[in-house]
């Protein structure tokens, strides 16, 4: 039997996949087992920051292997305690905690902001999010997503949550004067909601009126965070910072990992069983994690993710004005990026990108996402930018 049809016989059906079975890859480029390549422009979701097959990932693995694979967190690792230390040293952050995926840090950072205010500033549990918004599939996390069509057939979700206007103050002001409210989570980038990038001036006054009300601002980071909006943080680039901050896609290089930053005041909440994860922070996951952080803090490279977020930026321009009846707006920030389409079907240029050679992603119907590793060059920029206009042009005559 092939990948796919094995694939299909004993695997429960929950993913729209691509007809497609990769193999391998290097740098930006994939192979498919017939040996096809493909640029990559998704990532793995805004995983793959550093791309396939990275040297320096890949070398401390291989030397982990050969001292410590997992261990409880009864006990003590230096790889645990060097990230930790790297992460708050270049953060707003004092304290960490890891978990296994970006879901698992949202239901840390739910956990940590109810027993805070249980603990310290009396408020109650509940907890105000963004419409539009996507914090994952686990139970709380899901039900911190402002998004029905993922809540449908899972209800009674957990109670406790209020859905508002991103990017709109206007409810949240009636809101957080609340009693019964004790946190705010917001991604500063929607990214499955459509890479919908916050205004600064939003941000900024939800901060005050989060510390004016002693309310804790959590920054939904997993997507955006770890350099892919030209930030090592995406917070660092509204001048905002939080209480609470979730991270997890790309910060062990592809291998499973989440975690939850804070700030002494909100961390001190957390104390032995409060909260735990068998696997969170196993040394070889963070040896990977460790490695990965030393390369997108090398000097320079955060530069060149930002100036190469520019010109995708421009390009994008340029292919919406040649395409004005078809494309109905472009977003970016850094190298996260969003072509709304007035009518056509993200998932249909998707599939034509991919006979093309290009993989993207398509979210909310009428939006693809490019979200392409961090070492993209300009020069492929330049390619992906060819083939979505000749895809593009196929469609205008289609729809004449």
């Amino acid at each position: 039997m092939t990948i796919k049809e094995l694939t299909n016989k004993y695997i429960m059906n929950t993913y729209g996949r691509f007809d497609l079975a990769l193999v391998k890859g290097d740098g930006v480029t994939l192979f498919d087992e017939n040996g096809k390549s493909y640029i990559d422009f998704a990532s793995g979701i805004a995983v793959n920051n550093l791309g396939y097959n990275n040297k320096a990932i890949n070398s401390s693995i291989i030397e982990q292997l050969g001292k410590l694979i997992h261990v409880s967190n009864y006990f003590y690792t230096e790889p645990q305690a060097l990230l930790a230390e790297k992460l708050c040293k270049n953060s707003f952050a004092d304290k960490v905690f890891f978990c296994n995926s970006g879901a698992e840090s949202i239901e840390g950072a739910i956990k940590l902001a109810r027993i805070f205010a249980k603990k310290f500033s009396k408020r109650g549990y509940k907890i105000i999010t963004m419409q539009n918004s996507f914090h994952g599939r686990t139970f709380g996390a899901l039900s911190a997503t402002g998004q029905e069509k993922y809540h449908n057939g899972f209800e009674p979700l957990l109670g406790g949550f209020t859905y508002v206007k991103f990017n709109d103050l206007t409810d949240i002001e009636s809101l957080v004067g609340n009693p019964e409210y004790c946190a705010v989570i917001v991604e500063p980038v929607q990214g499955e909601g459509g890479v919908n990038i916050a205004d600064r001036g939003y941000l900024k006054k939800l901060r005050d009126l989060t510390l004016k009300n002693d309310i804790l601002l959590i920054f939904d980071e997993v997507q955006v965070g770890l350099g892919r909006t030209g930030k090592l943080f995406a917070y660092m680039n509204f001048d905002v910072e939080p209480d609470i901050m979730t991270l997890a896609k790309p910060l062990a290089g592809g291998l499973p990992i989440g975690a939850v930053l804070a700030k002494d005041e909100a961390a001190r909440a957390f104390e032995p069983g409060n909260h735990a994860s068998t696997f969170g922070g196993g040394p070889l996951v963070l040896s990977a994690a460790n490695a990965f952080f030393d390369e997108i803090t090398k000097d320079g490279f955060l530069d060149d993710v930002f100036k190469k977020g520019d010109y995708i930026g421009i390009k994008l321009n340029d292919l919406k004005d040649k395409f004005p009846k078809l494309i109905k707006e472009v977003r970016t920030i850094g190298l996260i990026s969003a072509i709304e389409f007035y009518d056509l079907k993200a998932k249909d240029i998707a599939i034509k990108l991919i006979e093309k050679g290009f993989l993207t992603t398509a979210v909310q119907d009428r939006v693809l996402r490019l979200t392409p590793p961090l070492i993209i060059k300009k020069d492929e920029i330049d390619l992906f930018m060819g083939k979505a206009a000749e895809v593009l042009n196929d469609c205008k005559t289609i729809t004449k």
